[in-house]
């Protein structure tokens, strides 16, 4: 006869140990002096009704492959392990769903096209200086420059703005 801890149970169920000692007072759970015996806790887990899945502590970060495991081994009850499967399986489906609908795209591609663009506006930027020289050391004082730089640089963005491609869901900004 397999028991557990009366804390590794309130851990299993996501509740508090007075909770557990209450439930076997009240012989939903049986105990062995004073330890939980498992087969009694995994089927009092089976029964349990108003269970909140993502309260339960072992439902969180399993792996799909994982759960199989701890339940094999006696570390995880038979139903937690079905809600860890139907859990994983469900996110699974909604992950699938998110990237064909274009709600979840590829990191990558987005860390491209970010830099694409940042490399665009960079040069752009820097062609300033060059094309701009003559007119620049017109100013005569440096408000005059500063004024004109300024011209310069939001006249580049706006172009940059301007020939952006708005379905690429970057030029946002820019």
């Amino acid at each position: 006869m397999t028991t557990i801890s009366q804390s590794e149970a309130a851990r299993r169920a996501g509740i508090s140990r007075p909770a557990i000692k209450k439930n076997i007072d009240a012989g939903k759970i049986k105990s062995d002096g004073g330890r939980v015996i498992l087969a009694s806790f995994e089927e009092w887990m089976t029964t349990r009704s108003g269970v909140q899945p993502n309260l339960q502590p072992d439902a969180t970060g399993v792996a799909e492959g994982e759960a199989a495991d701890l339940l094999a081994k006696g570390l995880m009850p038979t139903a937690t392990a079905f809600r860890v499967e139907q859990n994983y399986k469900a996110l699974q489906r909604k992950l699938e769903y998110d990237q064909k609908s274009g709600r979840v795209v590829d990191a990558d591609l987005i860390a491209k096209a970010v830099g694409v663009k940042f490399a665009t506006v960079r040069t752009k930027l820097l062609a300033i200086p060059a094309e701009q020289a003559p007119t620049l050391a017109r100013c005569k004082t440096p408000r005059e420059l500063r004024d004109r730089l300024e011209k310069l640089i939001f006249r580049a963005l706006e172009e940059l703005t301007l020939d952006a491609d708005p379905t690429d869901g970057l030029s946002r900004g820019v």
